[in-house]
């Protein structure tokens, strides 16, 4: 998918390809964090391209579009479907309209082919959202994309050197797992601060879970549990309330105080509704 993909058929993957790819990664991210600020405050939050409401990033509910690299909620994407749909139903003859996409008006793949070709494309252009999919799609061994861990790692790793939160934590996962790449709960936790540096909230709740219970580090983890709490995690926010709560029968308390939690739940709670529309509450259910 990048440059010596385009001159000829690209050489299969081993671990031990994957595996220098992720040591280089790691210099390169170990230059990213040294000096970097931890807990300053989060990037800000991406709109969705057609309704311009934020997009909320821990809930799923977003749809990428393949056509033109801009992501939409998922209400939008119902919108624009219920509304062709219905323009369908009440024409009485002649041709039917397309679904497209909501943004560029592309008509939409009608074959898994199409998609995963499109996604190529995306690649391409250096796009880390699309990079992030490929590799989920090498994971997943769907949309006609064989089952291959090495070539999925392969695209998180490209991702994350273009800007990607997401396959930090994807990655992270793996070390975790012992998939793909052997097993170190050291990368793994490396590779969840980069990804929390960058906005990923659950890489943040996860840092502050191991901070807290493995490592013993209290105020670490709750500093971490703070942060998403105040972006609208839930159970970072009930983590608080709970070691709050326990009047000192679990550690922390002594960094949690009654006004930073009624700080926190007014903090969680307008975070949650900011990514809220009545459009969206309509189609909740069905993301």
């Amino acid at each position: 998918m990048g440059k010596k993909a385009q001159a000829g058929k690209p050489k299969k993957l081993t671990p031990k390809d994957v595996g220098k790819r992720l040591n280089a990664l790691a210099k390169n991210l170990e230059e990213e964090l040294e000096g970097a600020d931890l807990f300053a405050p989060l990037p800000p939050t991406e709109d969705c391209a057609i309704c311009f409401v934020p997009i909320s990033p821990i809930k799923s509910g977003r749809m990428y579009k393949t056509c033109c690299g801009k992501e939409i909620c998922w209400a939008c994407y119902k919108e624009n479907k219920e509304s062709i749909n219905k323009q369908n139903e009440e024409k009485s003859a002649g041709k039917k309209l397309a679904l497209t996409c909501p943004f560029c008006r592309e008509p939409n793949p009608t074959a898994d082919e199409e998609e995963f070709a499109r996604l190529q494309a995306r690649c391409l252009q250096n796009d880390h959202i699309a990079f992030a999919l490929m590799g989920d799609l090498y994971r997943d061994g769907t949309f006609k994309a064989p089952k291959d861990d090495l070539k999925a790692i392969d695209c998180w790793i490209q991702a994350i050197e273009l800007g990607s939160a997401g396959s930090c934590a994807r990655i992270a996962e793996g070390y975790n797992e012992g998939k793909g790449v052997a097993f170190d709960k050291g990368r793994a936790f490396f590779l969840m601060k980069i990804g929390a540096l960058r906005g990923e909230i659950v890489a943040r709740y996860n840092i502050g879970r191991s901070e807290y219970h493995t490592f013993g580090n209290h105020e670490i983890g709750i500093r971490h549990w703070k942060i998403a709490a105040e972006a609208g995690h839930q159970d970072s926010l009930n983590n608080l309330r709970d070691i709050y709560n326990a009047d000192g029968k679990v550690p922390g308390r002594e960094f949690i105080t009654k006004e930073y939690l009624d700080f926190a739940y007014r903090a969680c709670h307008e975070a949650q509704m900011e990514v809220t529309s009545e459009e969206r509450e309509k189609h909740r259910s069905e993301e």
